[in-house]
């Protein structure tokens, strides 16, 4: 499907899992609770295993280890020159937006085994997840962020994509409590969930290379040098637009894949 290119993927993924435990068990959760009941019918057993769906979307970063052939599955990252997420190539050991159709050919086969049908759902809900974090379409050459160092005001040192996957949620809960996020994100959740959604992940992966891209964001040209309170502040709100966009959108896919016969 994805022609070979490999300059415009780096193999290589030290990140901890894109927006840790939090974000995607979020993702997942709030996605659940807008399943059609066609959806839930089959959405439940291959979640069972795991519990609950926000559990079953954290399989995907456990077994990176022992299954490093996934690695590169979980982002895609595009040059300077490469700002259009529709004419990226995907090199033959995968990366994000190739491995989700992938995944999403193995869920809609009848013929499927139910193991690989239990693994096409929680990998797609990780990369749903996965898509809708900034620096998960970033650039090859420091990693998606991983080697854009940075210094907090207390002298205590991160990177772009750990800010991003974690520390800007971890700053919000600090805040306002942990119930904070939960609440924002169920109110976007609301805001969003009629609007018109593209059924496409290269869509999905545009906003997110786009908002990448933001001068506030300070990641092109690696501006950003220190993360201050006032930094992490001004994208709380983009942080929970994201999940919240992320768990509307997983629904919708899952519910146009298991929409009852008419």
């Amino acid at each position: 499907m994805k022609v070979i290119n490999l300059f415009l993927l780096f193999i290589v993924s030290i990140n901890l899992g894109a927006w840790w435990d939090t974000g995607h068990k979020m993702v997942c959760d709030e996605a659940y609770k807008l399943l059609s009941t066609d959806a839930l019918e089959q959405v439940d057993p291959l979640i069972k295993k795991h519990g609950s769906f926000g559990e079953a979307c954290l399989w995907a970063d456990w077994i990176k280890n022992d299954r490093k052939d996934t690695r590169s599955w979980h982002y895609i990252n595009l040059p300077d020159d490469q700002q259009d997420t529709y004419t990226a190539k995907c090199p033959e050991n995968g990366c994000l937006i190739a491995s989700y159709y992938q995944q999403l050919d193995i869920l809609k086969n009848p013929q499927t085994s139910f193991d690989l049908q239990e693994e096409a759902m929680w990998f797609i809900g990780h990369f749903v997840g996965d898509i809708h974090q900034p620096m998960h379409v970033g650039y090859p050459e420091d990693l998606g962020g991983n080697r854009h160092y940075l210094e907090f005001e207390n002298g205590k040192r991160t990177n772009m994509h750990k800010l991003w996957d974690g520390q800007i949620i971890e700053h919000m809960e600090f805040i306002h409590g942990k119930d904070y996020l939960l609440e924002n994100v169920r109110f976007k959740i609301e805001m969003f969930k009629d609007s018109k959604h593209s059924v496409e992940i290269e869509s999905w992966a545009q906003e997110t290379r786009d908002l990448a891209m933001q001068k506030s964001v300070g990641y092109k040209g690696n501006e950003l040098k220190l993360v201050t309170n006032q930094y992490m502040e001004s994208h709380f709100e983009t942080i929970q637009e994201r999940i919240a966009l992320g768990a509307i959108r997983l629904s919708k896919t899952l519910n146009r894949i298991y929409q009852d016969d008419e």
